[in-house]
């Protein structure tokens, strides 16, 4: 099995003896919800939606979004209203919430084309940097070309392109005189069902979308092709109605980060082991205390193999745990009191390692 290999440093500061597997599929929505809400909010079904913005908002735009979600399976999001402060401004806040895993801008192409990319370049910057995914989509009128145009007019660098996804084209909701909506709704719904009943590693697509009529357009075969690199679409199947179809992050390019399940499982990966290590910040920077680590990762990970979420016939070929003196760390290291733990993935893709590397302070003599 090839090692291609992708590494990232984290800085950190549960008691040692496992890893738990922490939530995959947190969404925030991000927009301008009025009044009706004071900085970041918990809901966990549409009716406390509803309940936390009013029947005007949740009768918009952003309702008929959130409508999309909870229909197709969500259900714990948070609202952050950027009503009275800057983007950057709702992100700060969002930082409170450590169970954030996906960010769903609302409104993205309301203000054009350049709003929409200042919004996308913040929200992706803010995922690659929280081990977090963003859900993009083209605007109303774009086709398949033109979507493929927008996303790549985003100028995203690799990472954030890497930590997000774009959707087309836009939704007709059942009902009487629905408005087309965004998809990401449906879609982040359609990612936690996934999660739910399969888990982070399976990719979200050929997943039939709930409390629709449609896509507004038509998507061919042949725009598929041209396109599916860098947009994933959502369309009508023959006697198997309206589906998400596609599973590729904005790096569609990189045979590493080219999917969905493949980037959001390694950064789920990532977050358990980095919420796990905490616990060295109290111990020793000795054997004894890689060992622990060595062992409740190499736990961990088998749990994850036996689940279906890493290839291979037996669990050696699965993954790889190291940590310790000479192999993920020098004696410069240790003195500075880091514990560097590295793992490698073989995720469900063509067959490749990833690498996690995850790096925090153990107590310092």
């Amino acid at each position: 099995m090839a090692d291609s290999l992708q590494q990232s440093d984290l800085y950190l500061e549960e008691d040692g003896s496992s890893v738990s597997q922490g939530a995959t599929a947190v969404p925030v929505f991000i927009g301008d919800l009025g009044s009706a809400v004071a900085g970041v909010v918990a809901v966990e079904s549409l009716a406390a939606f509803t309940k936390a913005v009013g029947d005007g908002v949740a009768a918009g735009a952003a309702g008929a979004v959130l409508r999309g979600y909870f229909e197709n399976g969500g259900d714990r999001a948070y609202l952050a209203n950027t009503a009275g402060k800057s983007l950057k401004e709702t992100l700060a806040a969002v930082e409170a919430f450590k169970d954030v895993t996906i960010l769903v801008p609302l409104g993205l192409w309301d203000k054009g084309a350049d709003a929409a990319g200042e919004t996308a370049r913040a929200v992706t910057a803010y995922a690659a940097g929280h081990q977090a995914m963003a859900i993009l989509h083209a605007g109303r009128d774009h086709d398949a070309k033109q979507a493929d145009g927008a996303a790549k007019a985003f100028k995203l660098d690799a990472d954030q392109r890497a930590h997000s996804a774009l959707y087309h084209p836009w939704l007709v909701p059942a009902g009487d005189q629905a408005q087309p909506v965004p998809p990401v709704g449906a879609v982040a719904g359609v990612w936690a069902t996934v999660d739910r009943e399969r888990g982070v590693w399976k990719a979200p697509t050929e997943v039939r979308v709930k409390g629709v009529v449609g896509p507004v357009q038509k998507v061919t075969d042949d725009e598929q092709n041209a396109h599916g690199e860098v947009v994933n679409f959502v369309r009508d199947v023959a006697s198997g109605g309206t589906r998400v179809w596609g599973a590729r992050t904005l790096d569609g390019a990189d045979p590493t980060w080219r999917y969905v399940m493949v980037r959001r499982l390694a950064d789920a990966v990532e977050r358990d082991l980095q919420r796990y290590l905490k616990f060295v910040a109290f111990e020793p920077n000795t054997q004894p205390t890689w060992s622990r680590v060595q062992s409740a990762a190499d736990a961990y990970l088998k749990g994850l193999w036996r689940d279906g979420g890493l290839v291979g016939d037996k669990s050696s070929e699965a993954y790889l745990v190291q940590v310790g003196r000479g192999t993920t760390m020098t004696d410069e290291d240790i003195d500075a009191g880091w514990v560097i733990l590295k793992v490698g993935l073989a995720a469900v893709r063509p067959g490749e390692f990833i690498t996690v590397t995850v790096k925090a302070e153990a107590l310092a003599f």
